[in-house]
C-alpha cells in the first residue's frame, strides 16, 4: 500500500473484534514507534503496552469516557505513550520542549504501521493523566501524553464523500489568514 493510500485508509476505529493481536504484528507496531525520529535524537518517549486484561483495565480507568468491555473502546491493545520531559530537546530562545512532538511522531508511526498491517486504531488524548500516572505508577518526570488503541476493526471507515466533507479545504489549510 502506498503512503498516500495508507493516509486515506486510516480512520479512528472505535469498535474492535475480540480477537487478540498476534505477537509478531504487535512487535512490528512497537518497532515502528521505537525507530521514530526525535529532536536531537534524544528519544524521550516511553510506552506501556496494555495487552493484558489488568493493563487494559488500568487504561480504561484513565480514559473512563471511552471504557468498554474492560478496555478503551474495547480494544485488545492500548498503548500509553509517555514523555520523559527531562530527556527531551529544548529549543533555544523560548525553551519549547520537543517532548510532545516527539511522542506524537512515535504514536503516528505506530498508528500508520498498524493500519498497514490491517489493524484499526484510535488516537486518544481525552483521558485523565493523573489517573494514568497513578494506575501505571509512572515515575516523576514521566508524563502520559496519549493512548493508541489497536486491534482488528469491528466497524468500517466512513464513506469517502462524507470523509472529504469533514476535511479542511485546501485553500484554508494553506493560508495563515483564512
Amino acid at each position: 500500500m502506498s503512503f498516500a493510500d495508507l493516509t486515506l485508509a486510516r480512520y479512528s476505529c472505535r469498535s474492535y473484534e475480540s480477537r487478540a493481536v498476534e505477537p509478531e504484528v504487535l512487535a512490528a507496531v512497537v518497532e515502528a514507534g521505537r525507530v521514530a525520529p526525535s529532536a536531537h535524537n534524544n528519544h524521550p518517549t516511553r510506552i506501556v503496552v496494555c495487552d493484558t486484561p489488568e493493563l487494559r483495565e488500568k487504561a480504561a480507568r484513565a480514559a473512563h469516557h471511552f471504557a468498554k468491555d474492560g478496555s478503551v473502546f474495547g480494544a485488545p491493545v492500548v498503548i500509553l505513550a509517555c514523555a520523559r520531559t527531562e530527556d527531551a530537546w529544548m529549543r533555544r530562545g523560548d525553551g519549547m520542549s520537543a517532548a510532545l512532538i516527539d511522542s506524537s511522531i512515535v504514536v503516528d508511526q505506530m498508528m500508520m504501521q498498524a493500519c498497514e498491517l490491517g489493524l484499526g486504531t484510535c488516537w486518544v488524548c481525552m483521558f485523565d493523566p493523573d489517573i494514568a500516572r497513578a494506575e501505571f505508577g509512572l515515575p516523576e518526570g514521566t508524563d502520559p501524553i496519549s493512548m493508541l488503541t489497536l486491534g482488528y476493526p469491528a466497524d468500517t471507515i466512513a464513506d469517502p464523500i462524507k470523509r472529504e466533507a469533514r476535511r479542511i479545504p485546501l485553500e484554508e489549510f494553506t493560508s495563515i489568514n483564512a
